[in-house]
């Protein structure tokens, strides 16, 4: 292949993954700045305005970047968006009120949802088979450790300085990433079909019609989900054992070695497929949960959990992007789009689970039953996709 056929090397997947991170980190910087955010803006609806009016944003936007970008390019979403998310970051640290400042993060979810499912569906067009994979589980990794990275940047800077630093320095580094992608990032060679706007998005809603991306989707919606719900429900439930705070942020932080997984999920997708590490990461998360629900009394058991969970969680959001993208192809940002989506309309709904009066141990249980179903999706899935590549 020519360099024309594949524009991206190993700059291009290090400039992506690092604005990735920063991207992620606007969702997750949230949760420490909640509360200073409140105390100066005198205003109610704070976790609203910081959380569910971005994460309702960014959901809801992948269903519109990816058909778009499909009709008008990658770089021509990747770019506007960064620059346009760098701005709306910088403004948010200047916002007068809570009103304002749920505008201001709209804005900014709309537009941030515009970066992984283009960036993903560049890297699966602008580099060599051999590099997808890696670039996919390193552009994971990024969105995994935003969790963790966002949260200590925001609570270190604004110790230091102020919440509103955190915005200024978070949008002016989104801001000079955009104007290394629009310098550096060259538009790959498009195998997409010739069709006008209303017509891609036409495909998007024909590819979520059908019976094998509808298995994949009720795979996918759990994932974060899970994620999110066992993280919500720790907290509530080591503070019932008088377990000391400080040590319940550094079990939160167990799971961290676990969110580089996806860097191996290339080596492991050429002796078992990509379905396979699908598969096996639902039931590697599932026997985390397990252990943690067994051990729920035991500090080092949650641990252990934790981090099997993690670990599992994170070689299942890599492969599952990887699979959207191959069924969706040639329209691959069609099904980063639908992907995405779904995985955070069951992230928006994960805290909600904490509240329906299920214990810790049974909570874990029942995620762990699904996690089990899900591979068996996964599975049907997958003998489903190899009849269409057969017949087309």
């Amino acid at each position: 292949m020519t360099d024309t056929q594949h524009p991206a090397g190993n700059g291009a997947i290090v400039l992506l993954v690092f604005t990735a991170l920063f991207i992620l980190t606007q969702l997750y910087l949230a949760i420490p700045l909640a509360e200073p955010i409140a105390a100066d803006l005198n205003g109610t609806g704070t976790v609203f305005a910081l959380v569910t009016v971005y994460s309702l944003f960014y959901a809801f936007g992948f269903l519109l970047w990816g058909p778009i970008s499909d009709h008008w390019g990658r770089r021509r979403i990747m770019v506007p968006g960064v620059l346009v998310l760098g701005v709306a970051t910088v403004a948010c640290a200047m916002a007068p009120s809570i009103g304002w400042m749920a505008v201001l993060r709209a804005v900014q979810g709309l537009v941030a949802s515009s970066f992984a499912p283009v960036s993903l569906a560049y890297l699966t067009e602008a580099l060599p088979p051999q590099k997808r994979a890696m670039a996919i589980g390193a552009m994971t990794t990024s969105f995994l450790v935003a969790g963790v990275f966002g949260q200590v940047l925001a609570s270190t800077v604004a110790l230091w300085w102020n919440w509103q630093m955190v915005f200024i320095i978070t949008g002016v580094v989104l801001f000079c990433a955009g104007l290394v992608i629009q310098v550096t990032i060259k538009e790959p060679v498009s195998d997409r079909p010739a069709l006008h706007i209303g017509g891609r998005f036409t495909v998007l809603m024909k590819f979520a019609a059908q019976p094998r991306i509808m298995l994949l989707c009720c795979a996918q919606f759990t994932l974060l989900l899970a994620f999110v719900a066992m993280y919500s429900a720790l907290g509530p439930h080591l503070v019932r054992f008088n377990f000391d705070p400080s040590r319940i942020i550094g079990l939160r932080m167990v799971g961290l070695p676990g969110m580089f997984a996806p860097l191996a999920v290339g080596w492991l997708a050429s002796r078992m497929g990509m379905a396979g590490v699908a598969r096996a990461g639902f039931l590697i998360a599932a026997i985390g949960l397990v252990v943690e629900a067994g051990l729920a009394d035991s500090l080092v058991g949650i641990a252990i959990g934790s981090l099997v969970f993690v670990t599992g969680i994170a070689l299942t959001a890599s492969a599952m992007i990887a699979l959207f993208a191959a069924a969706a192809a040639p329209n691959r940002a069609v099904g980063m789009s639908l992907q995405g989506f779904v995985l955070f309309a069951g992230a928006s709904i994960g805290p909600l689970t904490v509240s329906q009066g299920l214990g810790f141990s049974a909570l874990l249980a029942v995620l762990a039953i699904i996690f089990v179903l899900n591979a068996l999706f996964v599975t049907v899935f997958a003998r489903a996709q190899q009849k269409v590549e057969v017949m087309t």
